[in-house]
């Protein structure tokens, strides 16, 4: 289950308390819900699931007393159309409850979950109070921590879309809820915490689709011990990986949700700083660098007018000391530097002084409402704080230190930053391909059994995949050293570092590309990396190593160093292999879907014509803008319902970068002389795999040639394989061409409620 009745979940219209409270803490709950301010019909069964019940739809039942958390109790919940369950017992639900709530999809949140929030409506929670409305989903494993954030939010004046505790994840997990807050309207950034990751395929499929729409920002928790303090960093190179953007700590999370709910997109982070005193000036500057932000400069005309205002005022290298001010001269300074072109932000640091209190200029800027590109730092602590809650009041964003304020900043420009590297287009490999079943025989016969195949395996594997040996007789120092290994929660990764000064370890979560590839050598080599000449070579070992990865699912690790002779990277004859005793499925193994090799066919066309098939890679965006621009006019109108002229490379790399473990698309090249792209076929699935939405484009020179009838009975074999229960697509009713091959293959046919000029046509296969 992913996102299925979690509406009946966040959005119930009433509510059943099963049984008694078990401890002060659910009578609490209790007592806070018949007073009405969680805004929900309450019904009291203290003797259990009665036979026939009057609640308003969708309800949502309260297992807390212990005397009714069977499964006869949920089937009697089922029975009544029950779709949620805030499930408050210490320990999972057993395999039998979870079977009994199978029969009706009823969704169980918990155990050790404080329940849930949504902003200005019902609130099914443990927290001190309910959250004001915003636009942010806040979603936590851990109780405490969602108190906090929630507790930190409200002394901000800042508002949440909803608040959720997955606790023990008996059922309802993060990634359900990422995928919730994907498509949920009412929710426009997203803040993560995350102690254990259940399912590292399910969870990062999750986590792309949210990130890719909406800023996600994520904190992982973990027991520290002596070995492993602080974050898991292959689980950092995962969140990276899926766009989110990690914070480091809990003021960091309390940063963050300051950042998404209160700041705008920044694309560059140009910060002007404006403080009442040089030395303020000086540390913010200082706080503006350390977070890798860029200093903003005024120009002359523009500074020559508010010297003329306020002489002064006294400018540094992308900071302006105001010196003692009014509020009135405060206000127009920070109005005339808000219109400057060349900043993105502007923090306002300022510290207490003798007959200038805070609270004066914060009511003055609260008036002005100079705009979201406004942040406030109020310095000290008593005079500070009612400056602090006028500023929330107002809706700015407002921190306690220069630092703070940087950090969110960063987090928002982290996201714009990390969207744009993700959505870049890589070049094809160029990789000769190992015969991978050759390398598997091979593999056997070195281990005979055993998991610690040794150094002769290891290095006949390497050469197998390309990569030269050192000659037995050189003495060349290592100068690179690469693990290949296994995650428990987020699969295969490689740990790469620098064997030199001023370098660090860095992880990468496999499969790589060329640019993922790179910026995995560019977080090893650190300060160092405009000294290393040789990135081509090292750039296509780390690529071999993660194609081997893919090709040989008995290898559980693998220890390789490089030395550099001449200009290559030869393997050093040290390198050693971990196998495991039989070959694991690539879910086991990989948290992100491998491209699906074994999709590819050839086919010939009507008139005689080859074709290749397979599945889309990233790299395939310059041949798909080549074939969406050859296409005439009628083409594209009748494919994307519009006379799109222009085709963008945002939208290109949408259709070519794609999650194959909810997505489809098969691309068809001609064989020979051209090798254009001439026709692509598309299947996306929803997060619960019950139903996906199909799209054929062929083109002009290729129609009625039976490449649109190909692609789309493979699309609806692949739906099928896949237990997806639903086809369907949304066809203009003047594509005539399109109708009748989707009545040829048993779709059904029927007016689309939301587009009088479309046609929904459907296919049943059964599954889920």
């Amino acid at each position: 289950m992913t996102v299925r009745n979690l509406d009946a979940l966040l959005g119930p219209r009433s509510a059943a308390w099963v049984g008694v409270p078990a401890n002060p803490v659910q009578q609490g709950l209790l007592d806070k819900l018949a007073a009405g301010s969680a805004r929900l019909q309450l019904h009291r069964w203290p003797n259990g699931v009665p036979e026939n019940c009057s609640a308003e739809r969708p309800l949502l039942a309260i297992l807390g007393d212990p005397r009714f958390a069977d499964a006869a109790t949920m089937r009697r919940l089922v029975d009544l159309d029950c779709r949620a369950v805030l499930w408050m017992q210490p320990d999972a639900p057993t395999p039998a409850v979870l079977e009994a709530a199978r029969r009706n999809r009823v969704r169980l949140l918990g155990p050790r979950s404080i329940g849930f929030a949504r902003g200005g409506g019902p609130d099914v929670s443990m927290l001190a109070q309910s959250p004001l409305p915003g636009s942010l989903a806040l979603i936590v494993q851990s109780r405490s921590v969602a108190a906090a954030a929630a507790d930190w939010a409200a002394g901000r004046r800042i508002g949440f879309s909803w608040i959720a505790t997955t606790g023990g994840e008996g059922d309802v997990d993060v990634a359900d809820l990422l995928d919730y807050a994907a498509n949920d309207r009412n929710t426009r950034s997203v803040a993560v915490e995350i102690g254990r990751i259940r399912s590292g395929r399910k969870f990062m499929s999750a986590a792309r689709a949210c990130a890719r729409v909406k800023p996600t920002v994520i904190l992982q928790t973990r027991l520290a011990d002596h070995a492993a303090a602080g974050a898991d960093p292959v689980r950092s190179a995962a969140f990276a990986r899926a766009g989110m953007v990690e914070v480091a700590d809990l003021p960091g999370l309390f940063d963050s949700i300051a950042a998404l709910e209160r700041l705008p997109v920044m694309q560059q982070a140009r910060v002007l700083v404006v403080a009442n005193g040089a030395a303020i000036c000086a540390l913010t500057a200082d706080a503006v660098l350390r977070e890798g932000l860029t200093l903003a400069e005024i120009d002359r005309t523009r500074r020559a007018a508010l010297v003329g205002q306020l002489p002064s005022l006294r400018f540094g290298s992308g900071t302006i000391d105001i010196g003692e001010t009014d509020e009135v001269q405060t206000v127009a300074a920070i109005r005339e530097l808000l219109d400057a072109p060349s900043l993105d932000a502007l923090l306002f640091v300022r510290s207490p002084a003798v007959g200038q209190p805070h609270e004066p200029v914060a009511l003055a800027i609260k008036q002005a409402a100079l705009g979201a590109r406004l942040m406030c730092v109020w310095l000290g602590l008593e005079t500070a704080a009612p400056a602090r809650r006028i500023s929330s009041e107002a809706g700015q964003a407002t921190f306690t230190s220069p630092q703070a304020a940087c950090r969110a900043i960063r987090y928002r420009r982290d996201y714009a930053r990390n969207r744009e590297l993700l959505t870049r287009t890589p070049s094809a490999s160029g990789l000769v391909p190992a015969d991978a079943a050759s390398v598997a025989a091979m593999l056997r016969r070195h281990a005979a059994g055993a998991t610690d195949a040794g150094s002769d395996a290891a290095l006949d594997l390497l050469t197998a995949y390309g990569l030269q040996l050192v000659p037995r007789w050189s003495s060349e120092s290592p100068e690179l050293r690469v693990r290949l290994d296994c995650h428990a929660e987020v699969g295969m990764y490689l740990r790469v570092q620098r064997m030199a000064p001023g370098t660090q370890i860095a992880y990468g979560i496999l499969p790589l590309d060329d640019l993922l590839a790179d910026r995995l050598l560019d977080a090893a080599e650190g300060e160092a990396a405009k000294i290393h000449q040789d990135r081509n070579e090292v750039r296509r070992a780390l690529l071999q190593l993660s194609r081997l990865a893919m090709d040989q699912p008995r290898v559980a690790s693998l220890d390789v160093r490089f030395a550099r002779r001449g200009d290559q990277m030869m393997v050093v004859r040290d390198a050693r292999i971990r196998l495991t005793p039989t070959s694991l499925q690539d879910r086991d193994r990989f948290a992100l879907a491998p491209f699906p090799a074994a999709l590819s066919a050839h086919l010939a066309l009507s008139d005689q014509r080859r074709v290749a098939v397979r599945a889309i890679r990233p790299e395939d965006e310059p041949a798909l803008i080549s074939l969406l621009e050859s296409l005439d006019p009628q083409t594209v109108r009748l494919r994307f319902f519009a006379c799109l002229r222009h085709f963008s490379h945002a939208m290109a790399a949408r259709m070519t970068q794609i999650d194959y473990d909810r997505e489809l698309a098969l691309v068809v090249y001609e064989e020979g002389g051209t090798g254009r792209m001439r026709a692509l076929g598309t299947l996306i699935a929803d997060p619960d795999g019950r139903a996906a939405e199909f799209a054929l484009l062929v083109h002009q020179d290729c129609a009625r040639q039976g490449l649109g009838r190909y692609l789309l009975q493979r699309l609806i074999d692949l739906a099928r394989a896949r237990e997806i229960g639903t086809i369907w697509g949304l066809v203009l009713q003047e594509n005539e061409a399109m109708l009748g091959l989707a009545a040829r293959l048993g779709f059904s046919d029927s007016p689309d409620p939301d587009e009088a000029y479309c046609r929904r046509v459907e296919l049943r296969l059964g599954g889920q």
